[in-house]
């Protein structure tokens, strides 16, 4: 049974983990991160869940984070749904939306993050979407995860098909031996480094 810890603790807990991670990850540089990434991305697409699922949503990636570019192309090519977030700033949630490729007008959104432009993209339902590949900040081997502290992913997985299957994807850095979390956090199922497939015993 785990001890019972307060939410101011699990919150200043979580701070102090991000500037932590975000000062690891800057440090390692494009070549490695590169390198690293398409390493996850292999992996990543050598799981069954990933092979089976019809439909997969992807975040698109900023800088320092596992890119994911090589990962939403093979996902076209098998003939996949491709599904990317949209951030809803007003009801500060994600809203999901499929695209057609890769090579559509994309704009800037909240964050700097790239989304799909208005005139290329189809808000869906995200009962729609077989697996997601979610980002993160920390993870743990119970498939705990550490966002940005907005929490729209712990939202968006809230809402997902309890079929659907997430994926954490980090770099081993990334790995920690507990993650604090609360009753709002929801956690992933399986998480990919560069070097190991982590299938989370407590989902």
């Amino acid at each position: 049974m785990e001890p019972t810890i307060s939410s101011e603790s699990v919150c200043k807990a979580k701070t102090a983990i991000r500037k932590t991670i975000i000062r690891k990850r800057e440090a390692l540089g494009d070549v490695r991160r590169n390198e690293k990434s398409l390493s996850i991305t292999q992996r990543l697409l050598g799981l069954d869940a990933f092979k089976k699922s019809k439909s997969v949503f992807f975040f698109l990636s900023l800088p320092h984070e596992v890119q994911t570019e090589a990962m939403i192309l093979e996902a076209f090519r098998l003939g996949k749904e491709v599904f990317v977030p949209l951030v809803n700033v007003r009801e500060e949630c994600l809203q999901v939306a499929q695209i057609p490729s890769l090579n559509i007008k994309f704009v800037i959104g909240k964050h700097g993050i790239r989304e799909p432009a208005p005139e290329v993209r189809e808000i869906v339902s995200p009962s729609r979407i077989g697996l997601v590949v979610a980002p993160g900040l920390a993870f743990d081997a119970c498939g705990n995860r550490i966002g940005y502290g907005g929490g729209y992913y712990d939202k968006l997985l809230k809402e997902v098909s309890s079929d659907s299957i997430r994926i954490g994807v980090g770099y081993d850095l990334q790995i920690l031996d507990l993650v604090p979390h609360s009753e709002l956090d929801e956690p992933v199922q399986f998480v990919v480094t560069e070097t190991q497939t982590l299938r989370c015993r407590n989902v």
